[in-house]
């Protein structure tokens, strides 16, 4: 994996933007096209922003580039996080597969949407219709006791336990005073809990993204799939100047600032803590430019478990038929040993076959 290069601070939103639609193209076919999408529109949004919203946006743009590009130079745990946001297990994407999760089927027939009505024209008689009206209720405490007895590992969401998929057990009938709680505050504390359930979820994908993130976990595609494209092209070498100003060893040493600041912030970008991010060189280690902290060299093993670990936090469901109910698959890795080699098979030449275990009789009473 290539070094990053040193980018000067942007200075207008075209120069950050062109850099970020570039350092997107090394990531792994899969998780490209969420992230080029992302970049677009947030550019789209704020175009038209005035001067000072615009001086922030950059900013944050360029620590965004930093990011990305230290996660393609070897930063696992950078590009982990960028992995989660393509498949949804944080950010903008996963608020949408949440809106998606419990927002209401729209009533296929006359018998469903003149149920609806009633049950809308009941509870409008009574209070006011408010955001959990409009929620899905049931499919969502499906969902997330499917996702209790899935117990993720490595989630970046708080774990969600059984007890609290059952809200409406936990508001209580009186108050502190012993007197009957008022529909108001139920309501409140009602609205409170299904919304840090839905907080803690993490939302389905759609079927045919799941299977394509299992095949690749589990390596079931075949080897001329585009997704099998591990490795990002060579990046292209540093434009020099004929003057000779960019070839190292050429730069003057600045030793005002040595001598008026600390020795340790002017070789903060240097350090090998923020070499991935910043790209600096260090030339004043005798033995040479050392090695960043934490760079990895991605491989396709590499590839194959992170996303595994990606695919064991994502979950499909779907309808069963003649609406009885939701069915929930999560992504699940099936551990299969490795077969031994031509030199260790003497090992089990003669080890006896495993024979089949009987179910154990019961006794009688």
């Amino acid at each position: 994996m290539s070094r990053p290069l040193r980018i000067p601070h942007p200075t207008t939103p075209l120069h950050v933007y062109r850099h970020l639609l570039r350092e997107a193209s090394y990531l792994i076919p899969i998780a490209r096209p969420f992230v080029d999408e992302q970049i677009k529109a947030r550019f789209r949004k704020h175009r038209d922003d005035d001067a000072e919203k615009s001086r922030q946006r950059l900013r944050q743009a360029h620590h965004e580039l930093r990011a990305l590009r230290a996660a393609n130079a070897g930063d696992m745990a950078r590009m982990r996080r960028v992995l989660l946001r393509a498949f949804g297990r944080v950010g903008r994407r996963r608020r949408e597969l949440m809106a998606d999760l419990v927002r209401r089927e729209t009533p296929a027939n006359t018998e469903e949407l003149a149920k609806y009505a009633a049950e809308t024209s009941a509870i409008a008689a009574e209070r006011k219709l408010d955001w959990l009206d409009r929620w899905d209720v049931d499919k969502l405490r499906t969902f997330a006791r499917s996702q209790v007895e899935a117990n993720l590992i490595n989630s970046p969401k708080p774990p969600l336990t059984a007890p609290q998929t059952s809200p409406q057990k936990h508001i209580p009938a009186e108050n502190s005073w012993g007197r009957p709680l008022p529909r108001r505050l139920a309501r409140t504390k009602l609205k409170k809990l299904w919304k840090m359930v839905a907080d803690k979820c993490m939302p389905p994908l759609p079927k045919e993204e799941w299977e394509r993130l299992g095949g690749l976990a589990e390596g079931r595609l075949q080897a001329q799939e585009q997704d099998l494209r591990w490795l990002p092209p060579p990046r292209r070498p540093v434009a020099q100047s004929r003057s000779g100003d960019d070839v190292p060893g050429s730069r003057i040493w600045d030793w005002r600032s040595y001598v008026v600041k600390p020795v340790a912030r002017v070789d903060r970008q240097a350090n090998r803590r923020n070499k991935l991010l910043s790209g600096a060189v260090d030339d004043n280690t005798p033995t040479g430019d050392p090695e960043p902290l934490g760079c990895h060299k991605y491989t396709a093993r590499s590839w194959r478990r992170m996303l595994e670990s990606i695919w064991q936090l994502t979950a499909t469901m779907e309808k069963k038929p003649q609406g009885q109910g939701w069915k929930v698959v999560w992504g699940k890795a099936s551990f299969q040993p490795t077969a031994a080699s031509a030199e260790n098979m003497e090992f089990f030449t003669d080890f006896p076959a495993v024979q089949e275990l009987q179910p154990p009789r019961k006794r009688r009473s």
